[in-house]
């Protein structure tokens, strides 16, 4: 291959690799809170999307609820989605996690509260909670 084939395939790579990460640059996925973000106060855009992963162990009877004492209307909140642990041999009942979807739907603010518990204890405190304040800018 000659100079100006080099050249011009160089080029070409380097314009490649500029419009694949321009691509996916927009395609990121959403931020993650986890319970080291409990008690913790966020910012979000109109349409920005976060995601709140907790540990749950549904084989006890507990799971992630959303509160009552939840405010606000400028999220809106989906899930749980379960996410089951990788399979390992022989290990029977052990936990997993629990996603909750807050997308920012209007300006404004909102206290996300989760409990965990067992819903049939209507009685009983949640044995963890877990909040979050969100502004929508």
């Amino acid at each position: 291959m000659d100079k100006t084939g080099k050249i011009k395939k160089a080029v070409f790579t380097v314009l490649a690799v500029l419009i694949l990460g321009l691509l996916f640059a927009g395609c990121s996925s959403p931020k993650t809170l986890t319970e080291d973000n409990n008690g913790a106060s966020i910012e979000l855009n109109l349409d920005d999307t976060v995601e709140i992963k907790l540990e749950s162990n549904p084989t006890t009877g507990y799971s992630w609820f959303l509160s009552e004492e939840t405010t606000g209307s400028a999220v809106s909140v989906t899930g749980p989605q379960y996410i089951e642990p990788e399979k390992e041999k022989d290990v029977v009942g052990k936990g997993g996690y629990e996603i909750f979807t807050i997308t920012a739907v209007s300006r404004g603010k909102a206290e996300i509260i989760l409990n965990y518990e067992r819903p049939w204890e209507e009685e009983e405190e949640p044995i963890e909670i877990f909040k979050v304040t969100v502004l929508v800018k």
